[in-house]
């Protein structure tokens, strides 16, 4: 991850209200999906702990496994946002939060 992406990161920390991520992310099956989260902690130098407002749970999220971080206004989401599937050869083109099966079971 650059340092462009960790200051967005750190931006939202202290302001849940206000920033929500959304972010590209690469699963350990090599499922690219696109996710808004809300950045809760960094956990260690390697990983983020954020409320994933796809899944509407806590989720631990590898650093080096994101990419595309943007900065959105809180006020303009409204969970569960829906799991957007970048690059999947053996996946649905999209993924319902409430089908876990159909997003590599994450």
């Amino acid at each position: 991850m650059n340092t462009a992406d960790l200051v967005k990161i750190n931006k939202s920390l202290p302001f849940p209200d206000v920033f929500v991520v959304r972010m590209r992310y690469d699963d350990k099956a090599g499922v690219v999906t696109e996710r808004v989260v809300s950045p809760i902690r960094f956990v260690g130098d390697q990983s983020i702990l954020a409320l994933c407002l796809c899944r509407e749970t806590p989720r631990r999220f590898d650093l080096d496994r994101c990419s595309g971080i943007e900065l959105l206004s809180a006020n303009e989401v409204l969970m569960p946002v829906e799991i957007r599937v970048i690059d999947a050869s053996n996946q649905a083109e999209e993924c319902r939060p409430d089908l876990p099966v159909n997003c590599g079971g994450r």
